[in-house]
């Protein structure tokens, strides 16, 4: 008996050695807010199966968070994780050709970090592909306010992922940075929204600027 169990897994592991899980690209980057489509591959050889596939996306975070799932040609939605829900479509039409394309709507910071294509058709095998979500700080909102004596609170507000710094300089590039007031906070999107005014005693002719440096995605975002 022990002979028998040894050579079945020597074969198990020979059959599952044929069959191999590829990842043509193994990081993703999107904007926060964009889709992205992820990709797997698997041999098919010949016409597929759908009874005899099964595929699975799992997110690897502290807690396994299941993504998506076709068991044996059957979509299982009752155990994905609420994350997820009615983000997240498996172009099935390229499951034929050896293809697991997950589509991701309306990407969202948590959704970053690594995820695990596991495919099942005769043999069994996955790969580990890691999305990065950035968010820019696109748009600047602008505020100017007098109050009086030629003295203005200009503001500058905008959003965006990981924390930026905010630089004011005038027309001649000189640094006001040290006069300026910003503050941060965090929404439910877990975006910063980060508001910083310069108060100035000057002409109304004068030209201030407000620079968004996001130092992890080296941009910067100017009004």
């Amino acid at each position: 008996k022990p002979l028998l169990l040894y050579i079945f897994l020597y074969y198990w592991h020979f059959i599952n050695a044929l069959f191999t899980v590829e990842a043509p690209q193994s990081l993703y980057i999107v904007e926060h807010g964009n889709n992205v489509t992820m990709e797997c591959t698997f041999p098919v050889n010949g016409k597929l199966k759908f009874r005899d596939l099964s595929v699975s996306w799992e997110k690897k975070d502290e807690l396994k968070k299941q993504v998506y799932a076709l068991l044996k040609g059957e979509e299982d939605f009752k155990s994905q994780h609420s994350d997820f829900r009615g983000r997240i479509k498996l172009l099935k039409e390229n499951l034929s050709l050896g293809q697991s394309l997950l589509q991701i709507t309306d990407v969202k910071l948590r959704d970053a970090g690594f995820y695990r294509c596991l495919i099942g058709y005769g043999g069994a095998d996955y790969k580990t592909i890691s999305l990065k979500v950035k968010a820019p700080y696109r748009t600047i909102n602008q505020g100017v306010v007098s109050t009086g004596d030629n003295k203005w609170k200009l503001t500058c507000q905008s959003e965006g992922y990981p924390q930026a710094e905010v630089i004011w300089q005038n027309r001649e590039y000189e640094d006001l940075t040290d006069k300026a007031n910003t503050s941060y906070e965090t929404g439910s999107d877990q975006l910063y929204r980060v508001t910083s005014t310069l108060t100035i005693k000057s002409r109304i002719d004068e030209i201030f600027y407000c620079i968004f440096w996001n130092k992890e995605l080296q941009e910067n975002t100017s009004a």
